[in-house]
């Protein structure tokens, strides 16, 4: 008695951890976005930009600079300190610090463009991850139907056996086939462990992965206008056209980058012999040529080359991304055919298994072809499931490419957040 209230005890925590679990694809998608650390880390790295930026806009602000000199003769009592203050407020540089704190911009542009690319790339992975539990659950569902019949196939025969109506033969053939439905769903159920340690990598707590993914994710418009949308708003063709403006403001910076700054500065000082007057305000001109002006004309090349090569990198992403968008709609479009042909054969093995069934019981069919059909339609199963499984893959790894999973998840799609950047 004390067992059997342990044991309900037992089944009644373990439905009530199970029933408070959160679910649902959405859900997955928006706790990988929140706890996975990667999106942590890079937004970490956005930050850091964006102070670097500040950094760079300081170079408007005044400076200021104080020196004091004391010699030895100070220092015994006989002589003087000098004490010199100077502020120094920029005028106007010639466009280098403009260019060089719109460098900083496009820097931090890029970095957040990389983010986009991570949460997509974060959002893509835990969709897939979603999808291959769901898959590995109806194969293993599959697995433990099939292990049943044949279970029930072993046990007629045995009945059939003491009846000696059949042979040990036959009992044997029927235990073997038997083992083997059992050592399948053994390794379906490890699948399934593996898929839920998966999806738990990216998401960073347990989601149960009961509720089926809505049609809203799987529904795509026409082969053309999903190749259209996987290009203006891919994160990863988002990136490099930011890295591209990136390496337009390097151009810019280098070619400005030896340019004089004239400075409106005020000095003071006290105890400086020679000087009548303790304070002065100048407009002050500043400029290096370094290499008499060699290492500007090859910082200027490099940028230029830098230029070219994100340039041919965009337009390459480019031509990758169509090549894998027409791949993947072709291939599912082959997975959609392939699971409308294999529904209709199920309905066929279906009523096959029950007329051999029947032949059995006749005397016109053997044991071996009773139980080769049972393992035909087991398999028939099976890929059909995995013909789902694939195409449910596909169509996810689309509807990623083309932003379907960001508003899902409450992130804005990479080409929205590039437009309103550059606004």
């Amino acid at each position: 008695m004390v067992k059997t209230l342990l044991a309900a005890l037992l089944w009644l925590a373990t439905a009530s951890a199970h029933a408070q679990q959160p679910a649902g694809i959405e859900t997955a998608l928006r706790m990988a976005l929140r706890l996975h650390p990667v999106v942590g880390g890079k937004q970490a790295q956005v930050d850091a930009k964006q102070h670097v930026g500040e950094a760079v806009r300081s170079q408007r602000y005044p400076s200021l600079s104080a020196l004091a000199q004391r010699s030895s003769g100070a220092q015994a009592g006989g002589g003087t300190t000098p004490v010199t203050l100077r502020a120094r407020q920029p005028l106007w540089a010639f466009g280098r610090i403009d260019n060089a704190l719109a460098y900083a911009d496009a820097d931090a542009e890029v970095e957040r463009a990389d983010l986009r690319r991570v949460q997509r790339e974060l959002l893509q992975n835990t969709a897939l991850a979603y999808a291959a539990v769901l898959g590995s659950q109806r194969r293993l569902q599959l697995a433990q139907h099939n292990t049943e019949a044949h279970q029930a196939l072993f046990d007629q025969i045995q009945r059939r056996e003491r009846g000696q109506l059949a042979s040990r033969a036959d009992v044997n053939l029927a235990a073997t086939r038997l083992a083997q439905a059992r050592a399948r769903e053994q390794r379906l159920a490890g699948e399934l462990e593996v898929a839920q340690s998966d999806l738990l990598a990216w998401t960073q707590q347990p989601v149960a992965a009961g509720q089926p993914v809505p049609e809203a994710l799987t529904a795509l418009p026409g082969a053309e206008a999903v190749l259209d949308m996987a290009l203006g708003r891919s994160a990863e063709v988002a990136l490099k056209e930011q890295q591209v403006e990136r390496a337009r403001a390097a151009v810019a910076q280098a070619r400005t980058a030896a340019m004089p700054t004239v400075y409106l500065q005020a000095e003071h000082w006290r105890d400086q012999p020679g000087m009548a007057r303790d304070s002065r305000v100048s407009v002050v001109v500043e400029a290096a040529l370094d290499g008499l002006g060699g290492a500007v004309r090859g910082q200027s090349a490099a940028a230029l080359s830098q230029l070219e090569a994100a340039q041919q990198d965009l337009l390459a992403l480019r031509n990758d991304t169509s090549r894998s968008v027409r791949r993947l709609l072709a291939n599912r479009q082959a997975l959609q055919a392939l699971i409308a042909t294999q529904a209709a054969s199920l309905q066929d093995l279906a009523a096959l298994l029950e007329s051999y069934r029947r032949q059995y019981e006749a005397g016109t069919k053997s044991w071996l072809d009773l139980l080769n059909m049972q393992r035909e339609a087991s398999e028939q199963h099976l890929q059909q499931v995995q013909a789902d499984s694939d195409w449910l893959a596909q169509s996810l790894q689309l509807t990623a490419l083309i932003g379907g999973l960001d508003t899902l998840a409450g992130t804005p799609a990479a080409g929205a957040a590039t437009t309103a950047a550059r606004e």
